[in-house]
């Protein structure tokens, strides 16, 4: 794939590019181990976030890019949210991974589905993409609720996939045929 800038836009959210500045924001909610206890990341110290901010600029300029990653921005106030990516997982670029995160202070009013779902509607409307794939720790069930109304079906289980946090995740994985 080419350089190309990435803005989608649904009726509550702004997905985009991140930018330096965003750092802070990240952070409000990346710093916070009690809601990453899925995350095979985090909690982050401000280098930390400072350099997946870095990293995700780095990633924008790559000429054939594979990763994109994408602040989730509440339009009405203009506030960063949370941080949702895609990246394809082969050469063909005709498979990709999702993922999200949103700050804890907007749960549970639909926006990780409408992130997903924009997520989704945008890489098979632009890409030549015919399987999208998500994870998710099988204890995690608010991702799994959003990735089943999302259209995604349980593909497998990986046992004792990660070591995090004092214990084996196993990881369940989620398909959408295209």
């Amino acid at each position: 794939m080419t350089k190309r800038k990435i803005q989608i836009e649904t009726d509550r959210l702004t997905l985009r590019e991140f930018k330096g500045p965003d750092w802070q924001a990240v952070h409000d909610y990346a710093k916070n181990g009690n809601i990453l206890i899925y995350e095979a990341w985090g909690p982050n110290s401000e280098t930390d976030t400072k350099q997946f901010i870095k990293t995700a600029l780095e990633d924008q300029i790559v000429q054939n890019r594979i990763n994109f990653d994408l602040a989730v921005i509440l339009k009405k106030e203009r506030k960063l949210i949370g941080g949702c990516r895609f990246w394809f997982t082969n050469v063909k670029q005709d498979e990709v991974y999702v993922g999200y995160i949103i700050n804890p202070l907007y749960w549970k009013k639909g926006y990780a589905t409408e992130t997903t779902k924009a997520l989704i509607d945008y890489t098979t409307a632009s890409l030549k993409i015919k399987s999208i794939k998500a994870t998710c720790d099988v204890l995690n069930i608010a991702s799994q609720k959003v990735l089943q109304k999302c259209g995604f079906k349980l593909n497998s289980t990986i046992e004792k996939d990660i070591k995090m946090k004092g214990r084996y995740r196993d990881t369940y994985v989620y398909e959408k045929l295209i």
